[in-house]
């Protein structure tokens, strides 16, 4: 029966789609409509479907519709629809029957050229589906797999088929030079410190493959997750752009080299600056890199504040540069006195850096030489949190995206200047274990080397022949339970920081670099047990005022919608992660001290994130906002059970 096998599938007490009860008049080929939606279901697809016979006969095409003649695109026969389905947008829930979303992406009318069970050739006459397209279903094939091609042969007011789109294509290489390029006819560009990429989009599926010095792209990586939604962004179509990827996830797009079917490189810059702001690139972790016209210093100022490594100079009218040699209309200026600009690789001082090439993270291309040149560049605001701390090493040997392991005992490899100090190590393995003391740059480079990401370190420090002094800091770990992240931790830091406010506590806010937060307090004490005695009846207060947001206990299912309070940080056998310590998680996190306004403005977790590329512009601005953690002498705590007491 006529729409038996669509109805079938769908309720329409669940489903906005029409589901007519009646069957249509199929009495001749009646009207010819079509239209092509855009349908994000399980997999991003395209549905073409042709008016015939009083339904809308159908096909799924994973890619969307060729733009060129040599493109054969695979096509699933699906269900008959109804002729209600032309217009047809909205959104179907999912765990129903195509759930997602479903737009109109084109729409129009056609001819019939051939209509078999085997072939179908129609002209269609959209305002982007427009030319000659055969659907092919070859003898020995499933019942519902056809083939989709646009004919080399296409009618007068269609234009001629489409370049096909390259698998990839080389980047142009810039000249350097040491200054800005003199007259009016230059636009210049930032260079961001990230890894050039060649980013590639075809039919909604994005993959990005970086690029080294010579042009050449290398093998493909994932895009961060943040970046997923790029390539159905940019449709059905294909494009390849030249872009760069900074160490936070954010994609810069630089210049475009094919798109809407044809190759573009050879078009002045204005033209294709022009195709490439028309892209749908504007979102909140991508955009086409800024261009300006030659600024002179005052641009260069601006680069250099933002501790940015330099600038690309683009010749005004220029096509884009062929691949090979260093291009004369693309010239890179490095800036004198940015924070990133012209670091070693290869180690520093006593500690070399082997292999400063190795990819850690490798949704950003961060390096081995670029982990070095954070911990560099942070150094001064972090030694003084790790010094005189034994700290805990967590390594990465083959990148975030391999097994790790903590390290505490570094004995076997520690160089002979590097400070270590045996522990005890109560419940480990053995009874005692040399750590590692970082008290310079050294030690955070030969950290580096061992690609010990993260540095953790506990909230007392060592005092003569190793000793043990007591606890000078709190520290509340707040941990977003599921269904909570770490806007929910900053309102729940809010209200920390108001109770020890009225107990005359200051407390100090950090991100975790990962889901949460930790609040530190300076203290003064004289037994080990009162720090943690202390953060655990202030969790327990928060708990009992907030029981639907806080939670002081860490059994997981009672976690679930709540911010964990996690007092037991603050017990001596644990750590917690060092401040300005990277995370080895997708993308190079930062813990990063935050400032009280930061931290009521919150919105969405996208506000606390800070990666490597954002740190050397805060200590600019900021210096080290966890600083009064060192500089005070730190404040007693009030008796035990007094948290609970509102002051008079």
């Amino acid at each position: 029966m006529p729409l038996e096998e669509y109805r079938r599938r769908r309720d329409p007490r669940r489903t906005p789609e029409p589901v007519p009860e009646g069957d249509p008049d199929r009495a001749g080929p009646g009207g010819a409509r079509f239209v092509v939606q855009e349908h994000h279901a399980t997999a991003l697809h395209w549905d073409l479907r042709l008016e015939r016979d009083g339904v809308l006969v159908s096909w799924a095409v994973p890619k969307g519709l060729p733009e060129d003649s040599e493109t054969v695109r695979m096509a699933v026969r699906t269900e008959d629809h109804p002729l209600e389905y032309l217009d047809f947008e909205g959104e179907i829930p999912r765990g129903e029957y195509g759930g997602g979303r479903m737009s109109v992406w084109d729409s129009g009318h056609y001819e019939t050229e051939k209509w078999t069970g085997r072939e179908v050739a129609v002209v269609l006459h959209g305002q982007r589906a427009a030319g000659r397209f055969v659907l092919l279903h070859r003898p020995g094939e499933r019942r519902d797999r056809w083939l989709l091609r646009r004919t080399r042969e296409q009618p007068a007011d269609a234009g001629p088929p489409g370049a096909p789109l390259p698998h990839d294509l080389p980047l142009a290489v810039p000249g350097r030079a040491q200054r800005l390029p003199g007259g009016d006819d230059w636009q210049v560009r930032p260079v961001f410190g990230g890894r050039r990429v060649l980013v590639r989009s075809d039919g909604g599926r994005l993959t990005l493959r970086p690029v080294g010095d010579d042009g050449v792209p290398g093998d493909p990586i994932d895009p961060p997750g943040r970046l997923r939604e790029l390539g159905p962004a940019l449709g059905a179509g294909g494009h390849l752009l030249d872009a760069e990827l900074t160490a936070r996830g954010e994609l810069w797009v630089v210049d475009v080299l094919h798109t809407g079917g044809r190759d573009v490189r050879a078009l002045p810059l204005d033209e294709r600056r022009a195709l490439l702001e028309a892209l749908p690139l504007d979102g909140p972790h991508r955009r086409p890199a800024p261009l300006y016209p030659n600024a002179g210093a005052q641009l260069l100022d601006a680069v250099r504040e933002q501790g940015l490594p330099g600038v690309v100079a683009l010749r005004a009218g220029s096509p884009y540069p062929a691949p090979g040699a260093p291009s004369q209309d693309w010239l890179e200026v490095p800036v004198s006195g940015s924070r990133t600009g012209g670091r070693r690789t290869d180690g520093y001082g006593r500690a070399a850096l082997s292999n400063p090439s190795k990819v850690l993270y490798p949704a950003t291309g961060t390096t081995k030489a670029d982990v070095l040149g954070h911990y560099l560049a942070v150094a001064e605001a972090m030694l003084p949190h790790l010094d005189g701390r034994p700290a805990t090493l967590k390594r990465w040997p083959d990148g975030v995206e391999a097994s790790s392991f903590f390290e505490k005992n570094v004995a076997r490899h520690a160089p002979s200047w590097l400070r270590t100090a045996r522990v005890g190590t109560p419940g480990g393995r053995s009874e005692s274990a040399d750590f590692a003391v970082i008290a310079d740059a050294e030690g955070l480079a030969w950290a580096a080397n061992l690609a010990a990401l993260e540095l953790h370190v506990p909230q007392w420090r060592l005092g003569a022949r190793d000793a043990r002094h007591p606890p000078d800091r709190v520290v509340f770990d707040l941990d977003p339970g599921e269904g909570t992240t770490v806007v929910d931790c900053a309102r729940v830091a809010l209200r920390l920081r108001a109770l020890l406010d009225d107990h005359g506590l200051p407390v100090y806010p950090s991100t975790s670099g990962g889901k949460g937060m930790q609040l530190y307090l300076p203290v003064r004490v004289t037994r080990p047990e009162r720090t943690s005695e202390f953060a655990r009846e202030v969790a327990e207060r928060l708990a009992a005022e907030h029981p639907r947001e806080t939670v002081a206990v860490m059994t997981r299912a009672r976690r679930r919608g709540k911010v964990f309070v996690d007092w037991s940080q603050n017990n001596t056998a644990k750590t917690t992660i060092a401040t300005y310590s990277l995370r080895g998680r997708e993308l190079p996190t930062v813990a990063t001290p935050v400032t009280w306004d930061e931290v009521a403005a919150c919105r969405e977790p996208g506000d606390l994130l800070f990666t490597v590329d954002d740190l050397p512009a805060r200590l600019d601005t900021h210096g080290d906002l966890m600083r009064p953690l060192i500089d005070t002498d730190g404040f007693r705590l009030p008796r035990g059970g007094s948290i609970a007491e509102v002051p008079g």
